[in-house]
């Protein structure tokens, strides 16, 4: 009996690691001017900016300090936790505005579309963008 509990539990975890891996990849943004690659550092998801359509700078950033930094290479996703079937209670930066919002992203059955949810306060009170993965 224990060994059938220890090969669920395994079994179990394995398929958390393999639903994770699921959204590591390029995505390419809903306005299709940028180009996200996700990546898993520690425990929390992350995602670059890694190609835009017209290259400028940080304009628009609410701290003035940073606005002089360019827009590719920014760190758009963070600190993304994981709870199964999805990456919750991270931060999604929209460089279109300088804003920052709370955020949780999930996938389509086919695992070719991100869902990314981003709001002030709660879920509830946000709005959804589908980026597609990028090949």
């Amino acid at each position: 009996m224990k060994k059938i509990i220890s090969i669920c539990i395994f079994l179990a975890a394995f398929n958390s690691v393999m639903a994770q891996k699921e959204f590591i990849g390029k995505w390419l943004s809903p306005s299709k001017k940028g180009i996200v690659e996700t990546y898993v550092q520690g425990n929390k998801l992350y995602g670059k900016l890694i190609w835009v359509k017209t290259e400028r700078k940080d304009i628009y950033n609410k701290d003035e300090s940073l606005r002089n930094r360019e827009v590719k290479g920014l760190i758009m996703f963070s600190d993304f936790n994981w709870e199964a079937p999805q990456w919750v209670n991270g931060k999604i930066y929209d460089p279109a505005n300088g804003s920052t919002y709370s955020c949780k992203m999930w996938m389509d059955d086919n695992k070719d579309v991100l869902y990314v949810r981003g709001y002030i306060g709660i879920a509830l009170l946000g709005r959804t963008e589908k980026f597609s993965r990028f090949k």
